[in-house]
Protein backbone atom coordinates (compact mmCIF):
# COMPACT_ATOMS: atom_id res chain seq x y z
CA UNK A 1 0.00 0.00 0.00
CA UNK A 2 1.62 3.13 -1.07
CA UNK A 3 1.53 6.31 1.46
CA UNK A 4 -1.17 9.28 0.87
CA UNK A 5 1.04 11.63 -0.82
CA UNK A 6 2.87 9.38 -2.93
CA UNK A 7 0.92 9.90 -6.52
CA UNK A 8 1.00 13.44 -5.52
CA UNK A 9 4.62 13.96 -4.72
CA UNK A 10 5.27 11.56 -8.29
CA UNK A 11 3.46 13.89 -10.08
CA UNK A 12 5.64 16.94 -9.36
CA UNK A 13 8.51 15.00 -9.76
CA UNK A 14 7.77 14.42 -13.36
CA UNK A 15 7.79 17.54 -13.41
CA UNK A 16 11.90 17.78 -12.64
CA UNK A 17 14.65 17.90 -15.38
CA UNK A 18 15.72 14.70 -16.34
CA UNK A 19 18.37 13.64 -14.24
CA UNK A 20 16.98 15.74 -11.23
CA UNK A 21 14.16 13.50 -11.25
CA UNK A 22 16.00 10.42 -12.18
CA UNK A 23 17.66 11.11 -8.39
CA UNK A 24 13.95 12.41 -7.08
CA UNK A 25 12.14 9.52 -8.19
CA UNK A 26 15.04 7.08 -6.76
CA UNK A 27 14.49 9.43 -3.45
CA UNK A 28 11.09 9.07 -3.26
CA UNK A 29 11.07 5.05 -3.91
CA UNK A 30 13.72 4.76 -1.04
CA UNK A 31 11.64 6.50 1.30
CA UNK A 32 8.50 4.76 0.14
CA UNK A 33 9.91 1.45 0.52
CA UNK A 34 11.38 2.40 4.06
CA UNK A 35 8.29 3.74 5.92
CA UNK A 36 9.06 7.43 5.32
CA UNK A 37 6.47 9.18 4.16
CA UNK A 38 7.10 12.73 2.69
CA UNK A 39 5.15 15.00 0.50
CA UNK A 40 6.65 16.58 -2.23
CA UNK A 41 4.61 19.78 -2.98
CA UNK A 42 6.60 22.06 -5.25
CA UNK A 43 9.27 21.40 -8.21
CA UNK A 44 9.29 23.50 -10.96
CA UNK A 45 8.37 26.98 -10.73
CA UNK A 46 7.71 29.99 -13.10
CA UNK A 47 9.55 33.10 -12.74
CA UNK A 48 6.33 34.82 -11.40
CA UNK A 49 5.81 32.23 -8.70
CA UNK A 50 9.73 32.91 -7.69
CA UNK A 51 9.20 36.94 -7.84
CA UNK A 52 6.13 36.76 -5.61
CA UNK A 53 8.30 34.23 -2.79
CA UNK A 54 10.52 36.94 -3.29
CA UNK A 55 9.17 39.42 -2.50
CA UNK A 56 6.83 38.19 0.43
CA UNK A 57 10.54 36.54 1.43
CA UNK A 58 10.41 33.19 0.99
CA UNK A 59 12.87 33.16 -0.89
CA UNK A 60 16.00 35.35 -1.21
CA UNK A 61 17.31 35.01 -5.24
CA UNK A 62 15.48 34.99 -8.80
CA UNK A 63 18.36 32.48 -9.70
CA UNK A 64 16.75 29.50 -7.82
CA UNK A 65 17.11 25.94 -9.04
CA UNK A 66 13.17 25.68 -8.85
CA UNK A 67 13.49 27.57 -12.15
CA UNK A 68 15.66 25.10 -14.17
CA UNK A 69 13.75 22.17 -12.63
CA UNK A 70 16.71 21.24 -10.39
CA UNK A 71 15.22 21.93 -7.42
CA UNK A 72 12.00 20.01 -4.94
CA UNK A 73 10.19 21.44 -1.57
CA UNK A 74 8.98 18.41 0.58
CA UNK A 75 7.24 18.12 3.81
CA UNK A 76 7.44 14.98 6.26
CA UNK A 77 4.12 13.35 6.60
CA UNK A 78 2.07 11.03 8.66
CA UNK A 79 -1.20 9.62 6.91
CA UNK A 80 -2.86 12.93 5.78
CA UNK A 81 -0.51 14.38 8.15
CA UNK A 82 1.73 16.72 7.40
CA UNK A 83 4.36 17.78 10.24
CA UNK A 84 6.74 21.05 9.19
CA UNK A 85 8.85 20.46 12.61
CA UNK A 86 10.02 17.02 11.52
CA UNK A 87 13.09 17.80 9.50
CA UNK A 88 15.65 16.76 11.73
CA UNK A 89 13.53 13.72 13.43
CA UNK A 90 15.11 10.46 13.29
CA UNK A 91 12.86 9.53 9.56
CA UNK A 92 13.30 13.42 8.82
CA UNK A 93 17.76 12.83 8.90
CA UNK A 94 17.61 9.50 7.44
CA UNK A 95 15.93 11.33 4.04
CA UNK A 96 17.88 14.09 3.93
CA UNK A 97 20.99 11.68 4.73
CA UNK A 98 19.63 9.88 1.26
CA UNK A 99 18.79 12.33 -0.37
CA UNK A 100 22.86 13.79 -0.27
CA UNK A 101 24.01 10.35 -1.02
CA UNK A 102 21.98 10.54 -4.43
CA UNK A 103 23.84 14.53 -4.98
CA UNK A 104 21.18 16.45 -3.44
CA UNK A 105 21.75 19.81 -1.37
CA UNK A 106 19.97 20.07 1.52
CA UNK A 107 18.90 24.08 2.72
CA UNK A 108 18.53 22.96 6.06
CA UNK A 109 22.51 23.11 6.07
CA UNK A 110 22.70 26.52 5.07
CA UNK A 111 23.98 29.48 7.22
CA UNK A 112 21.62 32.96 7.35
CA UNK A 113 18.76 31.63 4.77
CA UNK A 114 18.01 28.16 6.38
CA UNK A 115 15.53 26.61 4.10
CA UNK A 116 14.33 23.32 5.87
CA UNK A 117 12.03 21.78 2.81
CA UNK A 118 14.43 22.55 0.32
CA UNK A 119 16.66 20.01 -2.29
CA UNK A 120 18.45 21.13 -5.36
CA UNK A 121 20.53 18.89 -7.39
CA UNK A 122 23.51 21.15 -8.67
CA UNK A 123 24.38 18.19 -11.06
CA UNK A 124 26.76 20.26 -13.53
CA UNK A 125 25.74 23.50 -12.18
CA UNK A 126 23.03 25.84 -12.58
CA UNK A 127 20.60 25.37 -15.38
CA UNK A 128 22.61 22.73 -17.08
CA UNK A 129 20.07 20.02 -16.22
CA UNK A 130 18.11 18.58 -19.40
CA UNK A 131 14.47 18.49 -20.56
CA UNK A 132 13.14 15.37 -22.80
CA UNK A 133 16.78 13.49 -23.22
CA UNK A 134 16.40 11.26 -20.43
CA UNK A 135 19.09 10.87 -17.58
CA UNK A 136 22.46 10.50 -18.25
CA UNK A 137 24.14 6.91 -17.41
CA UNK A 138 25.17 8.50 -13.73
CA UNK A 139 22.76 10.84 -13.07
CA UNK A 140 24.49 11.79 -9.30
CA UNK A 141 25.76 15.20 -8.51
CA UNK A 142 28.74 13.16 -6.86
CA UNK A 143 31.52 11.79 -9.32
CA UNK A 144 32.49 8.01 -9.78
CA UNK A 145 36.83 7.88 -8.13
CA UNK A 146 38.09 6.94 -11.53
CA UNK A 147 36.59 10.19 -12.94
CA UNK A 148 39.16 12.72 -14.36
CA UNK A 149 38.87 16.04 -12.80
CA UNK A 150 40.12 17.94 -15.59
CA UNK A 151 36.25 16.86 -17.61
CA UNK A 152 34.36 17.92 -13.29
CA UNK A 153 32.49 20.81 -12.81
CA UNK A 154 33.45 22.82 -9.18
CA UNK A 155 30.81 20.65 -7.29
CA UNK A 156 31.96 17.44 -8.61
CA UNK A 157 35.33 18.39 -7.56
CA UNK A 158 34.55 19.28 -4.39
CA UNK A 159 33.12 15.99 -3.77
CA UNK A 160 35.53 14.43 -5.16
CA UNK A 161 38.23 16.01 -3.33
CA UNK A 162 35.92 15.27 -0.03
CA UNK A 163 35.37 19.12 0.61
CA UNK A 164 32.74 20.92 1.66
CA UNK A 165 30.34 21.19 -1.81
CA UNK A 166 27.48 23.16 0.32
CA UNK A 167 26.89 26.75 -1.03
CA UNK A 168 27.86 28.46 2.43
CA UNK A 169 30.80 27.01 2.22
CA UNK A 170 31.80 27.89 -1.64
CA UNK A 171 30.66 31.27 -0.79
CA UNK A 172 33.33 31.14 1.86
CA UNK A 173 36.16 29.80 -0.25
CA UNK A 174 35.23 32.00 -3.07
CA UNK A 175 35.57 35.23 -0.61
CA UNK A 176 39.01 34.02 0.22
CA UNK A 177 39.56 33.98 -3.31
CA UNK A 178 39.14 37.45 -4.44
CA UNK A 179 35.52 36.46 -5.79
CA UNK A 180 33.29 38.98 -5.03
CA UNK A 181 29.45 38.78 -4.47
CA UNK A 182 29.56 34.98 -4.99
CA UNK A 183 26.28 33.59 -5.95
CA UNK A 184 27.45 30.41 -7.76
CA UNK A 185 27.15 31.79 -11.34
CA UNK A 186 28.86 29.30 -13.91
CA UNK A 187 31.53 31.79 -14.67
CA UNK A 188 32.28 32.75 -10.98
CA UNK A 189 32.37 28.42 -10.07
CA UNK A 190 34.85 28.12 -13.27
CA UNK A 191 36.97 30.36 -11.49
CA UNK A 192 36.95 29.15 -8.42
CA UNK A 193 37.54 25.73 -9.42
CA UNK A 194 40.57 27.04 -11.29
CA UNK A 195 41.98 29.16 -8.47
CA UNK A 196 41.01 25.53 -5.91
CA UNK A 197 43.25 23.46 -8.57
CA UNK A 198 45.89 25.70 -8.33
CA UNK A 199 45.77 25.69 -4.62
CA UNK A 200 46.88 29.10 -4.08
CA UNK A 201 44.80 31.04 -1.59
CA UNK A 202 43.77 34.62 -2.39
CA UNK A 203 46.38 37.14 -0.36
CA UNK A 204 45.08 40.77 -0.62
CA UNK A 205 48.26 42.90 -0.11
CA UNK A 206 46.11 46.33 1.26
CA UNK A 207 46.46 45.17 4.65
CA UNK A 208 48.60 43.84 6.72
CA UNK A 209 46.74 41.32 8.55
CA UNK A 210 43.90 38.85 7.21
CA UNK A 211 42.14 36.43 7.31
CA UNK A 212 41.87 34.16 4.79
CA UNK A 213 39.92 30.33 3.92
CA UNK A 214 41.85 27.27 2.70
CA UNK A 215 40.37 24.72 0.80
CA UNK A 216 39.43 22.89 4.63
CA UNK A 217 37.41 25.55 6.07
CA UNK A 218 37.70 24.35 9.14
CA UNK A 219 41.62 25.18 8.72
CA UNK A 220 41.42 29.35 9.15
CA UNK A 221 45.00 31.38 9.36
CA UNK A 222 45.50 34.51 10.07
CA UNK A 223 47.65 36.46 7.58
CA UNK A 224 50.44 38.58 9.71
CA UNK A 225 52.96 39.43 6.41
CA UNK A 226 52.38 39.47 2.88
CA UNK A 227 55.13 39.17 0.62
CA UNK A 228 55.32 36.89 -2.22
CA UNK A 229 53.56 33.16 -1.53
CA UNK A 230 56.85 32.01 -0.84
CA UNK A 231 57.86 33.91 1.52
CA UNK A 232 54.33 34.62 3.63
CA UNK A 233 54.59 33.96 7.33
CA UNK A 234 51.21 32.34 9.15
CA UNK A 235 49.91 31.89 12.46
CA UNK A 236 47.10 29.82 13.34
CA UNK A 237 44.24 31.58 14.60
Amino acid sequence: MTSYYYSRSLANVNKLADNTKAAARKLLDWSENNGIEVLIYETIRTKEQQAANVANGASQTMRSYHLVGQALDYVMAKGKTVDWGAYRSDKGKKFVAKAKSLGFEWGGDWSGFVDNPHLQFNYKGYGTDTFGKGASTSNSSKPSANTNTNSLGLVDYMNLNKLDSSFANRKKLATSYGIKNYSGTATQNTTLLAKLKAGKPHTPASSSKNTYYTENPRKVKTLVQCDLYNSVDFTTK
